[in-house]
């Protein structure tokens, strides 16, 4: 029988919003707190605001001179997420709406992962591993399914299962305007927040994927 040692899940949550503080964060924040209190589960997030991550410059070196720890040619703050990204057991990626796809700085991110398909040694290290995906857009129509696919790709890339509710089909969404029709509040520049199914299908993206890492580690254990 599985320990609840072995049994214990940490989330590393990813904010690919350029806005500290924003709407993208704040879901992704109250996603991942309504695990509070549920043991064995930790999380912690990334936010891409303030990570200093620059662009895949697609030189290869990941594919033949990783040694150690190592993962790519650049130095720049990957080089501490690497470390994060491996420990996680589920990864979960938030965005916001950019012209019906994720961010800029979401998709710098993901390429930036390239050596767990191509590296030397680390390649296959996500395998098994689950991943989730939110994404807030401003209005009804604006690409918020496209965008969560985009995401999903890089975790079928890398092998890893995907987690997502029976809320929505490709993960969580929400919006950050009231009603999703674009209307604002001058005194609330936290809307996403009143979007009670939006926030309620991103903490069942986030429920799923426990769900899910538990039951891979029981039977990862269980193989001895």
């Amino acid at each position: 029988m599985s320990s609840a040692e072995d049994l214990a899940v940490k989330i590393l949550g990813v904010s690919g919003s350029p806005v500290r503080g924003g709407n993208v964060e704040a879901l992704l924040d109250r996603a991942l707190h309504s695990q509070d209190g549920v043991p064995g589960v930790t999380h912690d997030i990334i936010t891409l605001a303030t990570a200093g991550i620059g662009d895949c410059i697609h030189c290869n070196w990941c594919l033949r001179k990783q040694e150690g720890g190592r993962r790519c040619s650049q130095d720049d703050g990957m080089s501490a997420i690497y470390p994060r990204v491996e420990e996680a057991d589920v990864l979960l990626f938030a965005t916001p709406v950019y012209f019906g796809r994720l961010s800029g700085y979401l998709a710098a991110f993901i390429d930036r992962l390239r050596p767990y398909v191509h590296g030397n040694v680390s390649a296959g290290m996500l395998r098994n591993k689950v991943g989730g995906s939110i994404a807030v857009a401003w209005f009804r129509m604006a690409g918020l399914e496209m965008a969560l696919i985009t995401m999903n790709q890089f975790f079928f890339a890398v092998n890893m299962v995907i987690g997502s509710s029976e809320m929505g089909l490709q993960g969580g969404s929400a919006f950050s305007s009231l009603h999703g029709v674009g209307e604002r509040d001058a005194d609330d520049r936290l809307l996403v927040l009143r979007d009670e199914l939006g926030m309620a299908s991103a903490a069942a993206t986030v429920a799923r994927a426990v769900e899910l890492a538990r039951i891979i580690k029981a039977g990862t254990a269980s193989l001895g």
